[in-house]
């Protein structure tokens, strides 16, 4: 008997692994085809098309007619199901210059015969995306729109050296970048103004992390994160204190051990 409560706990375990990671993973393709739209990538609006097994990224106004196509398989426990979109159909395609969508909608993801690994993925016709029913999250994280974040530290960084951003990429591997600080101070350290892009996964990830007020006892630092430029989920630490993670789904966000305050606009 003990011997099956261990092969079910490992079981439920890996299922929900699967599910979570499908769901970012399947959340930032979207999140990916709106950002090569805004870009104006290949001159060309881009797309997601849905099917039970997969996810597909593509070029062009329909799947149909795609030029160019890139898929995410899902894993064998995990499946898209209830696709629900205005026009009934099962393309996402993202518009130029707004980012909005005429396919806004719904649809499932789940782990087949388990009623409570399973959560909607919203679409909205902003463009919005994101899970309708997170699973659960530690006691710090948020659950809003997080492009424009400040963080009151109680502590300051100027003695500080690096900027450290780990990013998610799943199914691959994290992407670590280290940015040395010394660089970005003004000349008697009572500003910090750092920002990048980043290729991750073959996408750009663009922020920019600044202080509004930074003194030897303080720092209120503020982390501009555009949905719209931001495909993946980042980890934000300097030297070894965690600041923030921002998840890819660009409305979760987990204020870290040394984030001190968040405060919302």
């Amino acid at each position: 008997m003990l011997a099956g409560m261990v092969l079910a706990s490992f079981i439920n375990s890996r299922n929900t692994h699967d599910l979570t990671t499908s769901r970012e993973s399947v959340i930032s393709f979207l999140r990916t085809a709106q950002a090569r739209t805004l870009a104006g990538e290949d001159g060309s609006v881009w797309g997601v098309h849905l099917e039970q097994t997969q996810a597909i990224l593509f070029r062009g106004s329909s799947y149909a007619s795609a030029t160019y196509t890139q898929a995410f398989l899902l894993p064998q426990t995990v499946q898209i199901a209830a696709i629900s979109l205005t026009g009934g159909g099962a393309d996402v395609v993202f518009k130029q210059l707004s980012g909005e969508t005429d396919q806004d909608g719904s649809f499932t993801m789940q782990v087949p015969g388990s009623a409570a690994l399973s959560g909607s993925v919203v679409i909205e016709k902003t463009g919005k995306v994101y899970e309708s029913q997170p699973a659960a999250t530690p006691s710090n994280s948020r659950v809003f729109d997080t492009r424009h974040r400040s963080y009151q530290l109680g502590w300051s960084i100027q003695d500080s050296a690096n900027l450290k951003l780990t990013f998610s990429d799943p199914p691959g591997t994290d992407t670590v970048v280290t940015i040395p600080m010394a660089g970005y101070f003004d000349g008697g350290k009572t500003k910090f103004d750092w920002s990048g892009t980043n290729t991750i996964g073959g996408f750009d990830q663009v922020l920019r992390i600044h202080t509004l007020a930074l003194s030897g006892a303080d720092t209120a630092l503020s982390i501009d994160r555009d949905c719209r430029l931001n495909t993946k989920k980042v980890k934000i630490e300097i030297d070894a204190s965690w600041i923030a993670t921002y998840e890819a789904d660009c409305r979760t966000l987990t204020v870290g051990s040394s984030g001190g305050t968040i405060t919302e606009p």
